[in-house]
């Protein structure tokens, strides 16, 4: 193996490695993303939870457990 043999075989090492770190950053970015996407998603989904929990709470209330109003 000559030196040029060499040469070439390290900088398409080189070469490599630069296009593998570019795509390890860009994953990299596209996964804190998605997490923060994820994070709004779960506390959405949290404040839909309750809301539904009281309406049905509320849903659930027979007529009769009103309290007239105090002008009756």
């Amino acid at each position: 193996m000559n030196n040029d043999d060499t040469d070439n075989r390290i900088t398409e090492l080189e070469i490599k490695l630069a296009h593998m770190d570019s795509v390890v950053s860009d994953l990299s970015d596209m996964i804190k993303s998605q997490w923060d996407r994820i994070d709004i998603l779960e506390r959405r989904n949290k404040l839909m939870s309750s809301d539904i929990k009281r309406m049905t709470d509320f849903l659930r209330t027979a007529p009769e457990d009103d309290a007239p109003p105090p002008h009756y």
